[in-house]
């Protein structure tokens, strides 16, 4: 492990609190650091072992800004059903206010992720296109927040794809199926609200009651890991 580099806090801790944190901190990401997020990435299996995935990282404060005009669009269009009543958002369910606020936050402040990971595929390579790029996606987050760093797929600025693929000299041949802004956040990562286990998995056929599930507590088995 490189000086610096925060020790591994195990699988299960890892994906127990790896929240969607999207404020960052100006702190810049240290090449190994990196390095390893990305090599953990690939590590994730892809259809037939294409390994087609690419991945570009955006560092340059000219490209991030430019990413984050574009992220104001669609945002604008969200927000335009509050604009009668813009408090509305504080009256939504705590988590759902949270959530939205946040993003809003990145929205303004995407330049200040000190990189944006954007996640390519080729086109056509796949029956499920999607299918062989999100493993690695998964990787990657769960990666970062074993490395200290949080981050969460952002697609708002792919609005302006046209200008994004011109930009990073992207080819038609590669899909863009998303970005990640990564960095320290300025939050905590810690255990996630989830709905429990016994309203979301069913044994045997839908609708159907998994009775193992339906003994356990609503919070899972989060004490174990955190």
């Amino acid at each position: 492990m490189t000086q610096g580099t925060p020790s591994d806090p195990g699988l299960f801790a890892t994906m127990y609190s790896a929240r969607a944190l999207r404020r960052f901190k100006p702190d810049p990401i240290p090449e190994e650091v990196l390095f390893q997020v990305m090599d953990a990435a690939i590590r994730a299996p892809s259809g037939q072992n294409a390994q087609d995935w690419r991945f570009v990282l955006v560092r340059d404060p000219a490209h991030k800004a430019r990413m984050q005009e574009w992220a104001q669009i669609p945002w604008q269009r969200y927000q335009a059903r509050y604009a009668d009543r813009p408090e509305e958002i504080d009256d939504l369910p705590r988590s759902q206010r949270l959530s939205l606020r946040s993003v809003e936050y990145l929205v303004h402040h995407l330049s200040d992720a000190p990189a944006i990971v954007l996640v390519l595929g080729l086109k056509g390579r796949h029956s499920t296109p999607g299918g062989s790029a999100f493993p690695a996606v998964q990787n990657l987050l769960l990666a970062a927040r074993g490395l200290g760093l949080s981050g969460s797929i952002f697609n708002l600025p792919l609005s302006r794809e046209d200008e994004l693929r011109e930009m990073l000299g992207i080819p038609e041949n590669n899909h863009i199926y998303c970005a990640l802004p990564i960095g320290y956040p300025t939050d905590r990562h810690g255990p996630l609200g989830r709905k429990p286990v016994k309203q979301v998995v069913y044994d045997g056929g839908f609708g159907k009651r998994w009775a193992f599930a339906e003994a356990q507590p609503d919070s899972g088995w989060q004490e174990r890991w955190l």
